[in-house]
């Protein structure tokens, strides 16, 4: 049975106080994976002045527990809409959202007060109402670090791969014309975040021009590697997660979205077409101008 609070991160507490900016706009974004998407969103958010981000602009991933690997599409923007339900709620609402049990076992208003100021609350009350909602995965902290931040410019965005061996057509399809009904952001990567990767790593047309096919099937070519990711390693030495971003990509992001360009980009094209759009979002955050609140060009 897949977890109802699947919200759940230790973002929060790697900020330095120094370093914590509350952006005028957020680019939220729910991503298949666990590891190597989430490091390297979590770098660009860190570099945004090296890559020509203003510091009022950023990108959040949202968190998931080390042990949901809920990763098909529907189950990406299901995270992205129990935020969008977060950002919604009162304390109140908060309340209705929880278990029956946990509800009839404490007074309301103790509940109340431990979700609006905990500080109200004995340390005995505070331990006993987190270790219950642990146990339901309920990640107060979290929810309360995301709850900060609701600008009227915020966007809310997936990101997933085409995976051909996982994901139907139809399915993508489906879940391209959810995201346009909704007004999310549909980020693709045909056949997985790995190519994207690549763009940064090599001439793609130059060095993989007669193996595009390859790339397009994706084969598993050993215990831990797809035909992608094996480039992926033997260029830049990693697999999932420890990317070294500040080496490997943040030298070579503008090169990686001029070779994105030369490859499909539109959602359509991307379910039967290598390629990747993330190149939109990270040039929408360089054009966003918070003088202006508005992005200087329309490109999503």
């Amino acid at each position: 049975m897949v977890n109802k609070y699947r919200l759940t991160s230790d973002v929060y507490d790697r900020e330095r106080e120094e370093d914590k900016i509350n952006p005028l706009k957020i680019y939220f974004l729910s991503v298949e994976g666990n590891a190597t998407e989430v490091e390297y969103f979590r770098e660009v958010s860190r570099n945004r002045k090296l890559l020509g981000i203003h510091s009022l602009v950023d990108v959040e991933i949202l968190g998931r527990g080390s042990k949901d690997t809920n990763s098909a599409p529907k189950q990406v923007i299901e995270l992205l809409e129990e935020y969008i339900r977060l950002r919604e709620k009162n304390a109140e609402d908060m309340i209705e959202d929880l278990p029956a049990a946990f509800k009839e076992k404490y007074p309301i208003e103790k509940i109340k007060q431990f979700l609006d100021d905990s500080s109200q609350l004995t340390n005995r009350e505070r331990n006993t109402f987190q270790t219950e909602l642990t146990k339901i995965g309920y990640d107060l902290s979290y929810r309360k670090y995301l709850r900060k931040y609701d600008s009227e410019y915020d966007e809310f965005c997936i990101l997933i791969d085409r995976d051909s061996l996982t994901h139907s057509e139809a399915n993508m399809i489906q879940c391209i014309d959810y995201c346009r009904k909704k007004g999310y952001s549909c980020y693709i990567a045909n056949p997985c975040f790995e190519f994207w990767l690549l763009f940064h790593l090599a001439d793609i047309k130059k060095e993989y021009g007669d193996r595009l096919n390859q790339i397009a099937e994706n084969k598993k070519v050993s215990n831990h590697h797809t035909f992608v990711s094996m480039e992926v390693w033997k260029k830049a030495g990693h697999g999932k997660g420890m990317i070294h971003f500040s080496e490997n990509y943040l030298p070579n992001v503008d090169k990686a979205i001029e070779q994105a360009k030369e490859f499909a980009s539109n959602e359509d094209e991307l379910i039967s077409n290598i390629g990747c759009n993330l190149w939109k979002l990270l040039e929408a955050m360089r054009q966003f101008n918070p003088s202006h609140g508005e992005s200087m060009e329309g490109i999503l």
